[in-house]
């Protein structure tokens, strides 16, 4: 698996749900519907040129290859989205994605030794970079790779690390009611809130270990503007790689 940069990410928010022009317009202009739909979406669609378009509520995702061709999606589809309220159909301009954050964990399968969770915050930027020096899923680095890289993260993305040390994994799954999937998504949604405070973002990937996104389930209350994008294969996205390698290196640490 490569991990490689962001696609172009803008956000439209909505106060209406009503999206049946925006999806005809899009038909038309030859999106494919993507059966069934990422976890995130209530539909999502894809055109030739890998830009794809992701519904949930009143929230339209929207990936594309570059600036240009978002650009482009925007001048075409921009009168399709309804509104509601103040706002004209089309209504404000999309946000543009500037920070992306990833989490993922680390000692999930292996209960003899520490279990850590970590999130990420990464510019866009910074991700060229980050690439080029070789982040990516923790599983298939050295040791040594992965302390100097964590280093480097350490030191120029706000990030958080939560640890349960092996001879408390038994007490901290008893106090979930012995329910690993609860234990992991209470700390994904812990250091994506201590990130977050630090440095707003307005996409989390996470790095997915169930199918009914426990986390963004969690955070619906205390980040209700954030996208909690719960997602297979998460160490392709370049957030999730560099918080697989902080996770692994806070393991690594209880070991030594």
């Amino acid at each position: 698996m490569t991990t490689g940069r962001s696609p172009s990410v803008r956000i439209y928010r909505r106060a209406s749900a009503r999206f049946a022009p925006l999806r005809e317009a899009l038909a038309r202009d030859d999106f494919r519907a993507v059966t069934p739909p990422d976890p995130f979406g209530e539909w999502e669609c894809v055109d030739g040129s890998g830009t794809r378009v992701r519904c949930a509520g009143s929230i339209v995702l929207v990936e594309a290859r570059d600036d240009g061709a978002a650009k482009g999606f925007d001048a075409r589809f921009r009168l399709a989205f309804p509104s509601e309220g103040d706002l004209p159909d089309g209504g404000a301009p999309p946000e543009i994605v500037r920070w992306i954050a990833g989490s993922d964990e680390s000692g999930k399968g292996e209960r003899l030794q520490a279990l850590a969770v970590a999130a990420v915050a990464l510019p866009i930027e910074l991700e060229d970079e980050a690439v080029v020096r070789g982040v990516r899923d923790s599983k298939v680095c050295t040791q040594a790779e992965i302390s100097e890289l964590a280093r480097w993260i350490a030191a120029h993305c706000p990030h958080a690390v939560e640890t349960v040390e092996r001879e408390g994994r038994d007490e901290a799954l008893k106090s979930h009611g012995g329910n690993e999937t609860r234990l992991l998504a209470a700390m994904h949604a812990r250091v994506l809130g201590r990130v977050h405070a630090v440095r707003g973002f307005a996409i989390a990937r996470v790095d997915r270990f169930a199918p009914n996104r426990p986390v963004a389930a969690i955070l619906a209350g205390s980040l209700k503007d954030v996208i909690v994008d719960e997602c297979a294969r998460g160490e392709r996205h370049v957030a999730c790689a560099a918080a697989s390698i902080m996770a692994r290196a806070a393991v690594l640490g209880c070991r030594a």
